[in-house]
């Protein structure tokens, strides 16, 4: 499994590959291979949805700087790194069926963020820095609001 998770990652690297599918292989920790030297610079799209991974690296978005969609669903995730707020281009994160109890208030730094997904998570509440319904458009600009779940359903 580990070769095959190294080749997979390899020829995205050497193809410049914009998406990389890594859903459903058991992953228990982030693939150091994704980080290594420049890592991908040019992934936009990460999917690593039904995994086992529990952490995320620190250095995620200085080395995945160019993502757009973060696919993180069904995993067993119970902290977002500080950085996250560094993935200036990111438009959607999916964090939902994980075991977050809080969310990071880095989040409120996504400018570009249009979905976030947080549903069937442990979480009580959001960080009073992105969670000002009456003016979520200046917290998150073009944030389609409706899509951020929590697990008592949409937040209205």
């Amino acid at each position: 499994m580990a070769s095959e998770l190294c080749k997979t990652i390899s020829v995205a690297k050497l193809e410049k590959h914009k998406n990389l599918f890594l859903n459903y292989r058991n992953l228990h920790h982030f693939p150091v291979e994704l980080l290594k030297d420049e890592g991908l610079q040019y992934l936009e799209r990460l999917y690593m949805k039904r995994n086992s991974l529990t952490t995320l690296p620190e250095d995620l978005a200085q080395k995945l700087p160019n993502l757009v969609e973060l696919y993180l669903h069904s995993n067993n995730i119970v902290v977002v790194p500080e950085a996250i707020g560094s993935l200036v281009k990111l438009q959607c994160l999916d964090l939902s069926d994980n075991a977050l109890e809080i969310v990071c208030p880095e989040i409120g730094r996504l400018r570009s963020l249009r979905h976030l997904r947080l549903a069937n998570n442990q979480l009580k509440f959001l960080p009073p820095e992105y969670c000002l319904w009456n003016d979520y458009r200046r917290t998150f600009p073009g944030l389609l609001y409706k899509c951020l779940f929590l697990n008592y359903g949409v937040i209205p």
